[in-house]
Protein backbone atom coordinates (compact mmCIF):
# COMPACT_ATOMS: atom_id res chain seq x y z
CA UNK A 1 0.00 0.00 0.00
CA UNK A 2 1.44 3.31 -0.65
CA UNK A 3 2.48 5.31 2.06
CA UNK A 4 2.05 9.01 1.88
CA UNK A 5 4.57 10.46 5.14
CA UNK A 6 7.97 8.48 5.31
CA UNK A 7 9.98 8.51 8.71
CA UNK A 8 13.24 10.30 9.58
CA UNK A 9 16.34 8.04 10.87
CA UNK A 10 17.22 9.93 14.18
CA UNK A 11 21.16 8.78 13.58
CA UNK A 12 23.49 9.63 17.43
CA UNK A 13 27.28 8.40 17.74
CA UNK A 14 28.67 9.66 21.54
CA UNK A 15 32.27 9.93 22.37
CA UNK A 16 33.41 8.22 25.75
CA UNK A 17 35.35 9.90 28.27
CA UNK A 18 39.07 9.18 28.74
CA UNK A 19 40.27 9.29 32.93
CA UNK A 20 43.54 8.99 34.18
CA UNK A 21 45.06 8.48 37.74
CA UNK A 22 48.96 9.52 38.35
CA UNK A 23 50.36 8.07 42.11
CA UNK A 24 52.74 10.75 43.55
CA UNK A 25 56.09 10.31 45.69
CA UNK A 26 57.26 12.20 48.78
CA UNK A 27 59.67 14.50 48.70
CA UNK A 28 63.04 14.49 49.95
CA UNK A 29 62.81 16.94 52.27
CA UNK A 30 60.57 15.03 54.65
CA UNK A 31 62.68 12.48 54.20
CA UNK A 32 65.33 14.13 57.01
CA UNK A 33 64.89 14.22 60.51
CA UNK A 34 66.11 16.68 62.92
CA UNK A 35 70.00 16.80 63.55
CA UNK A 36 69.45 17.66 67.42
CA UNK A 37 68.40 14.99 69.36
CA UNK A 38 67.83 14.88 73.27
CA UNK A 39 66.03 11.22 73.42
CA UNK A 40 66.74 8.28 71.91
CA UNK A 41 63.80 7.22 69.39
CA UNK A 42 63.32 4.29 67.70
CA UNK A 43 63.71 4.63 63.28
CA UNK A 44 60.85 5.79 62.16
CA UNK A 45 59.44 4.75 58.03
CA UNK A 46 59.75 8.29 56.04
CA UNK A 47 56.47 9.47 56.31
CA UNK A 48 54.50 9.73 52.69
CA UNK A 49 52.98 12.38 52.06
CA UNK A 50 51.71 13.10 48.34
CA UNK A 51 51.55 16.29 46.90
CA UNK A 52 48.30 17.76 46.03
CA UNK A 53 47.33 16.04 43.01
CA UNK A 54 46.39 18.33 39.67
CA UNK A 55 43.27 18.33 38.53
CA UNK A 56 42.14 15.50 36.93
CA UNK A 57 41.32 16.49 33.55
CA UNK A 58 37.74 15.20 31.85
CA UNK A 59 36.03 15.20 28.61
CA UNK A 60 32.85 16.13 28.45
CA UNK A 61 31.23 13.11 26.15
CA UNK A 62 30.65 14.72 22.68
CA UNK A 63 27.23 13.81 21.38
CA UNK A 64 26.89 14.32 17.38
CA UNK A 65 23.88 14.40 16.03
CA UNK A 66 22.64 13.96 12.69
CA UNK A 67 19.80 16.45 11.37
CA UNK A 68 16.92 14.46 9.74
CA UNK A 69 16.74 15.11 5.98
CA UNK A 70 14.04 17.65 5.13
CA UNK A 71 11.41 14.71 3.66
CA UNK A 72 8.05 16.17 1.60
CA UNK A 73 5.26 14.64 1.58
CA UNK A 74 4.39 12.97 -2.07
CA UNK A 75 1.99 15.48 -4.06
CA UNK A 76 -1.33 14.24 -4.73
CA UNK A 77 -2.18 13.54 -8.33
CA UNK A 78 -4.77 15.68 -10.10
CA UNK A 79 -8.57 14.00 -9.82
CA UNK A 80 -8.20 12.71 -13.70
CA UNK A 81 -4.67 12.16 -13.19
CA UNK A 82 -5.89 9.61 -9.55
CA UNK A 83 -6.87 6.11 -10.91
CA UNK A 84 -4.11 4.64 -10.56
CA UNK A 85 -2.58 5.71 -7.03
CA UNK A 86 -6.37 5.25 -5.96
CA UNK A 87 -6.40 1.60 -7.35
CA UNK A 88 -3.04 0.87 -5.75
CA UNK A 89 -4.19 2.10 -2.55
CA UNK A 90 -7.04 -0.33 -2.67
CA UNK A 91 -5.27 -3.32 -4.03
CA UNK A 92 -3.11 -2.65 -0.67
CA UNK A 93 -6.87 -3.08 1.27
CA UNK A 94 -8.48 -5.16 -0.56
CA UNK A 95 -6.17 -7.46 -2.39
CA UNK A 96 -5.46 -7.25 -6.44
CA UNK A 97 -7.80 -9.87 -7.51
CA UNK A 98 -10.41 -8.33 -5.69
CA UNK A 99 -10.10 -5.03 -7.14
CA UNK A 100 -9.83 -6.34 -10.13
CA UNK A 101 -13.01 -8.62 -9.85
CA UNK A 102 -15.13 -6.13 -8.06
CA UNK A 103 -13.69 -2.04 -9.08
CA UNK A 104 -14.81 -0.04 -11.60
CA UNK A 105 -10.84 1.23 -12.69
CA UNK A 106 -11.79 4.06 -14.14
CA UNK A 107 -12.27 7.59 -12.24
CA UNK A 108 -12.91 5.57 -9.21
CA UNK A 109 -13.08 8.52 -6.90
CA UNK A 110 -15.48 10.61 -9.38
CA UNK A 111 -17.73 7.15 -9.04
CA UNK A 112 -17.25 6.60 -5.53
CA UNK A 113 -18.27 9.85 -4.30
CA UNK A 114 -21.36 9.99 -6.48
CA UNK A 115 -21.92 6.42 -5.61
CA UNK A 116 -21.73 7.56 -2.00
CA UNK A 117 -24.25 10.24 -2.44
CA UNK A 118 -26.69 8.52 -4.25
CA UNK A 119 -26.90 5.85 -1.29
CA UNK A 120 -28.99 8.31 0.29
CA UNK A 121 -31.81 9.21 -2.67
CA UNK A 122 -34.30 6.72 -4.51
CA UNK A 123 -31.48 4.64 -6.51
CA UNK A 124 -28.23 4.15 -7.39
CA UNK A 125 -27.63 4.71 -11.43
CA UNK A 126 -25.27 2.23 -12.82
CA UNK A 127 -23.92 4.64 -14.78
CA UNK A 128 -21.67 6.15 -11.98
CA UNK A 129 -21.16 2.80 -9.93
CA UNK A 130 -17.95 2.21 -8.78
CA UNK A 131 -18.49 -1.41 -7.73
CA UNK A 132 -19.06 -3.98 -10.57
CA UNK A 133 -22.52 -5.63 -9.37
CA UNK A 134 -22.93 -9.12 -8.64
CA UNK A 135 -23.29 -11.88 -11.11
CA UNK A 136 -26.60 -13.37 -11.88
CA UNK A 137 -29.57 -12.81 -12.37
CA UNK A 138 -31.70 -10.96 -8.70
CA UNK A 139 -33.70 -14.52 -7.85
CA UNK A 140 -37.02 -14.19 -6.82
CA UNK A 141 -40.17 -16.71 -6.27
CA UNK A 142 -43.89 -16.67 -7.14
CA UNK A 143 -45.97 -15.47 -4.21
CA UNK A 144 -49.01 -17.89 -4.27
CA UNK A 145 -50.81 -16.52 -1.22
CA UNK A 146 -50.09 -12.98 -0.55
CA UNK A 147 -51.34 -11.29 2.39
CA UNK A 148 -52.56 -8.80 1.69
CA UNK A 149 -53.44 -8.61 -1.88
CA UNK A 150 -52.45 -5.67 -4.04
CA UNK A 151 -54.31 -4.45 -6.73
CA UNK A 152 -54.15 -1.50 -9.24
CA UNK A 153 -56.20 1.01 -10.01
CA UNK A 154 -58.44 -0.62 -11.77
CA UNK A 155 -58.88 -3.24 -9.41
CA UNK A 156 -56.76 -5.97 -11.36
CA UNK A 157 -54.42 -7.74 -8.45
CA UNK A 158 -50.63 -7.49 -8.89
CA UNK A 159 -48.62 -10.34 -8.97
CA UNK A 160 -46.54 -10.39 -6.00
CA UNK A 161 -43.11 -11.81 -5.27
CA UNK A 162 -40.31 -12.87 -2.49
CA UNK A 163 -36.68 -12.53 -3.12
CA UNK A 164 -35.55 -16.11 -2.81
CA UNK A 165 -33.02 -16.63 0.21
CA UNK A 166 -30.47 -18.07 -2.75
CA UNK A 167 -29.96 -14.35 -3.88
CA UNK A 168 -28.11 -13.69 -0.58
CA UNK A 169 -25.45 -15.09 -1.67
CA UNK A 170 -24.42 -13.04 -4.56
CA UNK A 171 -23.79 -10.20 -2.09
CA UNK A 172 -21.96 -12.60 0.31
CA UNK A 173 -18.24 -11.93 -1.55
CA UNK A 174 -18.54 -8.57 -0.89
CA UNK A 175 -19.33 -8.72 2.80
CA UNK A 176 -16.26 -10.76 3.05
CA UNK A 177 -14.12 -8.54 1.03
CA UNK A 178 -15.12 -5.53 3.15
CA UNK A 179 -14.71 -7.50 6.50
CA UNK A 180 -11.26 -8.09 5.66
CA UNK A 181 -10.83 -4.57 5.24
CA UNK A 182 -8.34 -3.04 8.20
CA UNK A 183 -10.03 -0.36 9.21
CA UNK A 184 -7.63 2.21 10.64
CA UNK A 185 -5.90 1.62 7.37
CA UNK A 186 -9.00 2.42 5.18
CA UNK A 187 -9.15 5.67 7.06
CA UNK A 188 -5.74 6.85 6.51
CA UNK A 189 -5.77 6.12 3.24
CA UNK A 190 -9.38 8.29 2.66
CA UNK A 191 -7.46 11.14 4.99
CA UNK A 192 -4.22 11.01 2.68
CA UNK A 193 -6.36 11.27 -0.34
CA UNK A 194 -9.58 13.51 0.85
CA UNK A 195 -8.68 16.97 -1.13
CA UNK A 196 -9.79 14.47 -4.38
CA UNK A 197 -12.95 13.65 -2.77
CA UNK A 198 -14.08 16.82 -1.84
CA UNK A 199 -12.96 18.20 -5.24
CA UNK A 200 -15.23 15.35 -6.96
CA UNK A 201 -18.00 16.15 -4.53
CA UNK A 202 -17.66 19.68 -5.53
CA UNK A 203 -17.66 18.73 -9.00
CA UNK A 204 -20.88 17.77 -8.60
CA UNK A 205 -22.38 20.72 -7.69
CA UNK A 206 -22.09 20.64 -3.94
CA UNK A 207 -19.39 23.80 -4.25
CA UNK A 208 -20.25 24.54 -0.32
CA UNK A 209 -20.60 21.39 1.40
CA UNK A 210 -18.60 18.97 3.02
CA UNK A 211 -17.77 15.16 2.07
CA UNK A 212 -16.98 14.71 5.31
CA UNK A 213 -20.53 15.20 6.04
CA UNK A 214 -22.12 13.50 3.38
CA UNK A 215 -20.60 10.01 4.02
CA UNK A 216 -21.44 10.62 7.68
CA UNK A 217 -25.15 11.28 7.07
CA UNK A 218 -24.86 8.45 4.57
CA UNK A 219 -23.40 6.03 7.11
CA UNK A 220 -25.97 7.02 9.79
CA UNK A 221 -28.89 6.00 7.36
CA UNK A 222 -27.40 2.90 6.67
CA UNK A 223 -27.04 1.76 10.36
CA UNK A 224 -30.52 2.72 10.62
CA UNK A 225 -31.87 0.40 7.97
CA UNK A 226 -35.15 -1.57 9.69
CA UNK A 227 -34.73 -5.21 10.27
CA UNK A 228 -37.40 -7.73 8.39
CA UNK A 229 -37.93 -10.65 9.72
CA UNK A 230 -39.43 -13.80 7.01
CA UNK A 231 -39.49 -13.37 3.72
CA UNK A 232 -38.80 -10.29 1.64
CA UNK A 233 -42.24 -9.42 -0.53
CA UNK A 234 -41.90 -7.86 -4.02
CA UNK A 235 -44.66 -6.30 -6.75
CA UNK A 236 -43.57 -5.90 -10.35
CA UNK A 237 -46.41 -3.48 -11.63
CA UNK A 238 -44.24 -2.33 -14.33
CA UNK A 239 -40.76 -3.00 -15.74
CA UNK A 240 -39.00 -3.17 -11.66
CA UNK A 241 -39.41 -4.94 -8.49
CA UNK A 242 -40.90 -2.86 -5.74
CA UNK A 243 -41.29 -3.79 -2.22
CA UNK A 244 -44.79 -4.74 -1.39
CA UNK A 245 -44.04 -3.10 1.45
CA UNK A 246 -44.66 0.59 1.79
CA UNK A 247 -42.31 1.66 4.50
CA UNK A 248 -40.08 -0.68 2.54
CA UNK A 249 -40.59 0.87 -0.38
CA UNK A 250 -39.80 4.94 1.07
CA UNK A 251 -36.83 3.78 2.54
CA UNK A 252 -33.25 4.95 0.42
CA UNK A 253 -31.47 3.45 -2.05
CA UNK A 254 -28.56 2.08 0.61
CA UNK A 255 -31.09 0.94 2.97
CA UNK A 256 -32.94 -1.14 0.32
CA UNK A 257 -29.74 -2.69 -1.36
CA UNK A 258 -28.78 -3.87 2.56
CA UNK A 259 -32.60 -5.71 2.85
CA UNK A 260 -32.10 -6.97 -0.75
CA UNK A 261 -28.89 -8.90 0.51
CA UNK A 262 -30.30 -10.45 3.36
CA UNK A 263 -30.46 -9.90 7.27
CA UNK A 264 -27.06 -12.03 8.08
CA UNK A 265 -25.16 -9.89 5.47
CA UNK A 266 -26.89 -6.56 6.24
CA UNK A 267 -25.88 -7.07 9.67
CA UNK A 268 -22.00 -8.21 9.23
CA UNK A 269 -21.89 -4.77 6.94
CA UNK A 270 -23.79 -2.75 9.55
CA UNK A 271 -21.19 -3.41 11.87
CA UNK A 272 -18.51 -2.78 9.95
CA UNK A 273 -19.94 0.61 9.14
CA UNK A 274 -20.19 1.29 13.04
CA UNK A 275 -16.62 0.18 13.44
CA UNK A 276 -15.85 2.85 10.69
CA UNK A 277 -17.78 5.25 12.28
CA UNK A 278 -16.40 4.90 15.62
CA UNK A 279 -12.61 5.94 14.07
CA UNK A 280 -13.83 8.12 11.66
Amino acid sequence: MKNWIIGAILLIAAAAAYYYFQVYQPTASEQQKSAEVHVAEPAREPELRPETPEPVPTTEPVVQTMTPPETEEEPLPTLVESDPVVLESLGGLLGEPAVTEYVVSDNVISRVVATIDMLGGRQVSSVVQAVQGPEGGFEVTVNDAPDPTIRNEVGDEIPQFIIDPSNYARYTPYVEALEAVDTAELIAEYRSLYPLFQEAYQQMGYTDRDFDARLAKIIDELLATPEVDGPVNLVKPEAVFLYADPRLESLSAGQKILIRMGSENANRVKSKLADIKAQL
